[in-house]
């Protein structure tokens, strides 16, 4: 397959935003893994929720009680534990 040399006016109308938030390059390479396929983006929120997850479940094992990190996240304990112990099931 030859390799062309790409620049944004060469991208498709609708996919010029993703491409200049990307770059051209990167946006290419993302053409070869992704095209063709429907893939699923995450909301900033649904990131934010993985990310305070993962940092409830460190500040766990790092020996925090369950009231210290409800106090920390501005959750209640039962949630705390909901998500410690759905951790555990993973």
């Amino acid at each position: 397959m030859r390799n062309f040399k790409y620049c944004l006016s060469d991208i498709p109308k609708q996919h010029r935003e993703l491409a200049s938030l990307l770059g051209v390059d990167l946006y290419i390479k993302f053409c070869n893994l992704y095209g063709g396929s429907n893939i699923y983006i995450p909301t900033i929120k649904t990131l934010n929720n993985y990310a305070r997850k993962d940092n409830i479940i460190a500040m766990s094992e790092d020996g925090h009680t369950v009231k210290e990190i409800a106090r920390e996240f501005d959750l209640s304990t039962n949630y705390i534990r909901y998500i410690l112990k759905k951790n555990l099931a993973d």
